[in-house]
Protein backbone atom coordinates (compact mmCIF):
# COMPACT_ATOMS: atom_id res chain seq x y z
CA UNK A 1 0.00 0.00 0.00
CA UNK A 2 1.45 3.35 -0.91
CA UNK A 3 0.42 6.94 -0.43
CA UNK A 4 1.74 10.45 -0.12
CA UNK A 5 3.20 9.78 3.34
CA UNK A 6 1.81 12.99 4.82
CA UNK A 7 -0.21 11.20 7.49
CA UNK A 8 -0.22 7.92 9.40
CA UNK A 9 -3.06 6.53 7.26
CA UNK A 10 -0.73 5.20 4.58
CA UNK A 11 2.74 3.76 4.18
CA UNK A 12 4.65 1.70 6.71
CA UNK A 13 5.25 -2.03 7.00
CA UNK A 14 1.75 -3.30 7.79
CA UNK A 15 -1.36 -3.13 5.64
CA UNK A 16 -3.78 -0.44 6.75
CA UNK A 17 -7.36 0.33 5.82
CA UNK A 18 -10.00 2.85 6.86
CA UNK A 19 -12.87 1.49 8.93
CA UNK A 20 -16.43 2.27 7.89
CA UNK A 21 -20.08 1.33 8.51
CA UNK A 22 -21.41 -1.06 5.88
CA UNK A 23 -24.95 -1.17 4.46
CA UNK A 24 -26.14 -3.20 7.47
CA UNK A 25 -24.76 -0.67 10.00
CA UNK A 26 -21.90 -2.97 11.03
CA UNK A 27 -18.35 -1.76 11.62
CA UNK A 28 -16.26 -3.03 8.73
CA UNK A 29 -12.98 -2.78 6.86
CA UNK A 30 -12.03 -3.91 3.36
CA UNK A 31 -8.88 -5.99 2.93
CA UNK A 32 -6.50 -3.90 0.78
CA UNK A 33 -5.08 -7.04 -0.87
CA UNK A 34 -8.10 -9.17 -1.79
CA UNK A 35 -11.07 -6.83 -1.29
CA UNK A 36 -12.81 -9.07 1.24
CA UNK A 37 -15.07 -7.15 3.67
CA UNK A 38 -14.41 -7.94 7.33
CA UNK A 39 -16.98 -6.99 9.95
CA UNK A 40 -16.49 -6.70 13.68
CA UNK A 41 -18.56 -5.64 16.69
CA UNK A 42 -15.74 -4.03 18.62
CA UNK A 43 -12.32 -3.09 17.28
CA UNK A 44 -9.55 -4.91 19.19
CA UNK A 45 -7.27 -2.73 21.33
CA UNK A 46 -4.35 -3.31 18.94
CA UNK A 47 -6.65 -2.18 16.05
CA UNK A 48 -5.66 -5.23 13.98
CA UNK A 49 -7.89 -7.78 12.30
CA UNK A 50 -6.96 -10.74 10.09
CA UNK A 51 -8.58 -11.27 6.72
CA UNK A 52 -10.57 -14.51 6.65
CA UNK A 53 -9.81 -14.99 2.94
CA UNK A 54 -6.09 -14.24 2.47
CA UNK A 55 -4.95 -14.08 6.14
CA UNK A 56 -3.46 -10.59 5.75
CA UNK A 57 -3.14 -8.70 9.03
CA UNK A 58 -4.80 -5.30 8.66
CA UNK A 59 -4.40 -2.31 10.94
CA UNK A 60 -7.78 -0.59 11.04
CA UNK A 61 -7.83 3.19 10.94
CA UNK A 62 -10.82 3.90 13.20
CA UNK A 63 -13.96 5.57 11.87
CA UNK A 64 -14.29 8.93 13.59
CA UNK A 65 -17.85 10.06 14.15
CA UNK A 66 -18.39 13.62 15.32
Amino acid sequence: MSGCGSCSACGGDSERAQGYKNGFGQSAVECPLCGNELTFEKLPLNRKVTCTKCETEIEVIPLLLN
